[in-house]
């Protein structure tokens, strides 16, 4: 009898054990394919164009931020970092104590924009990945110039003396209801189809 409750343990003690590893397993699997954004929904440009009507005001506070900031790199860090934001391609941080600016990132943020930028006359809002190659969002031109396809020539890999790129891997560019505003797709590997040889 003995033999058989410590066998009937040992049998329970197997099976939870491997339960509990089996959903760890697919616990990290599923939390790796969120954050690399591979189960966020995709939103066309349809759908882009109903969210930038909502969040046109919460927007227009973020761009008149980074026109009169007089820096032209600045990436929003994430929001453990509020208050703080990028600049010169990352190299240095600034503290930001502009109240409005700060809660209108955090509004964006828990709206589900992911990625906060300029780059040169761009302001890139992001809002949906499928995994690190493909983001897609609201961009907004400062001087009017849109966007070209392509990649940022100031990248020595590309040696490239085309004009100013923006948008890294743009592959699709539709103006949005107003001026300046556009829905954009960056997919390294359709625009490395397109423009590599």
């Amino acid at each position: 009898m003995d033999y058989v409750k410590k066998k009937n343990i040992v049998i329970i003690t197997a099976s939870v054990v491997g339960f509990l590893i089996v959903s760890y397993a697919i616990y990290k699997i599923v939390a790796i394919l969120i954050i690399g954004g591979a189960l966020s929904p995709r939103i066309d440009n349809e759908k882009m164009e109903e969210i930038f009507i909502e969040d046109y005001e919460i927007l227009t506070i973020v761009v008149d931020y980074f026109v009169n900031s007089g820096q032209t790199s600045i990436h929003i860090r994430t929001d453990k970092y509020n208050g703080f934001m990028s600049v010169d391609s990352m190299k240095q941080n600034i503290y930001v104590n502009d109240i409005n600016f700060i809660n209108a990132v955090e509004t964006l943020r828990d709206k589900g924009y992911s990625v906060i930028e300029r780059i040169d006359n761009i302001i890139i809002f992001q809002r949906s990945t499928r995994g690190r190659h493909f983001g897609n969002g609201i961009a907004h031109s400062i001087d009017g110039v849109e966007p070209n396809y392509g990649v940022n020539p100031r990248n020595p890999l590309y040696g490239s003396t085309e004009m100013p790129t923006q948008i890294m891997y743009l592959t699709k560019l539709e103006p949005l209801s107003k001026s300046n505003w556009y829905y954009y797709e960056d997919d390294y590997y359709e625009w490395r189809l397109l423009y590599q040889n």
